[in-house]
């Protein structure tokens, strides 16, 4: 088995299992790492791995998936093929000694991702969900904002991760691949409050729109915890385009322009509005001209740069995640229950055991 923990020269030498285009942002962002290079990159057939290597200036190509997991030259794999294939791929690459970048969701059921930390822990590997908005600094600070009692009690939160998919064939159509509005985009809004609110949902409640190949095209989710707080949120696949997130409390509340990070060179604005000691009261004392209002932002975005780095020195330095894979399993299970919950039209109290 190769060493996992000391790639030669301090380098990660990375390989990529499959030729996705979300493989594009690691590509960049690893391009402008002194700490990892591309080395191999894996597809089903030898002429599409092959083209892409070319196209993208890749060392090697594989023309089956079993000679990247073999291969001597690769300490970390980018795993981006489809949501079904994540559990079983995982595992083999970690009983291979390769650390894995997964893209998300982790799995589609927490019986996979247990699988995938028994095998991670059993050899020493990292295995990392590729939640790249837990890794940038927005996040955190969210979350020590909230901590700090700045908003009081906190109420509810609300958000949206929504676009059109215009392609016919999308995978994300096919049920068998763990296709949906959910697993793709709605895993966004159920992680970040995950992050930020610091608990985890008791009882899960949802709505979904089916799609003639009986993948949810769009999905209403409600989460609900033990402090008493609330979270609303919309995932859509067949909608115009809308990213946003909102958290309120009994003193103030916070707006997120970009909470998934997702658009990459944009800012990442967030609007504080706070409740001011001399404010008046009734309907009218409070009026939006009575709040302290403030903005900040962090600059464009490079969330999936953030992300690599994190990777690096997760596997190089051993720092910690930002997102555990105790938290991956919890956030699998919160999804499950709201798919549950779509199907059956009741309510679903969370069980993490």
């Amino acid at each position: 088995m190769p060493d996992a923990t000391f790639p030669p020269q301090g380098r990660l030498r990375w390989g990529l299992l499959s030729t996705a285009r979300i493989n594009d942002r690691i590509i960049d962002a690893i391009s402008r790492s002194d700490r990892s290079i591309v080395t191999a990159v894996a597809s089903r057939t030898a002429d599409r791995a092959g083209r892409y290597a070319q196209d993208h200036g890749i060392p090697r190509a594989f023309g089956t998936y079993e000679e990247l997991v073999e291969c001597a030259e690769v300490d970390v794999v980018y795993l981006s093929l489809p949501n079904h294939l994540h559990a079983q791929w995982a595992v083999r690459l970690a009983h291979a000694g390769k650390h894995v970048l997964c893209e998300k969701p982790l799995a589609l059921t927490v019986a996979q991702v247990d699988e995938m930390a028994a095998a991670a822990q059993s050899t020493g590997v990292i295995l990392q969900e590729a939640s790249a908005t837990r890794f940038h600094r927005q996040t955190a600070e969210v979350a020590e904002i909230l901590a700090s009692g700045r908003l009081g009690r906190i109420l509810h939160g609300q958000a949206s991760f929504e676009f059109r998919l215009p392609a016919t064939s999308d995978i994300r159509l096919s049920p068998e691949f763990g296709g949906g509005a959910m697993w793709d985009v709605g895993c966004y809004p159920v992680s970040f409050f995950q992050a930020v609110l610091g608990e985890n949902p008791v009882v899960a409640y949802a709505q979904a729109t089916w799609g003639p190949t009986g993948v949810d095209l769009a999905f209403s989710g409600q989460l609900t915890y033990v402090s008493g707080a609330t979270v609303q949120f919309t995932a859509s696949m067949t909608s115009p385009i809308l990213r946003w997130a909102r958290i309120v409390g009994v003193q103030g509340s916070l707006e997120l322009d970009q909470p998934w990070l997702t658009d990459l060179g944009g800012l990442t604005a967030v609007h504080q509005r706070l409740m001011r000691s001399d404010m008046g009261a009734g309907t009218f004392g409070d009026a939006p001209g009575q709040l302290a209002q403030s903005q900040w932002d962090y600059g464009p975005s490079d969330v999936y740069f953030d992300q690599l780095r994190g990777f690096e020195r997760m596997v190089l330095d051993g720092w910690p995640s930002p997102y555990p894979l105790e938290h991956s399993r919890i956030n699998i299970a919160v999804i499950e229950a709201l798919y549950q919950s779509a199907r059956s039209g009741a309510p679903v109290r969370l069980d993490y055991s």
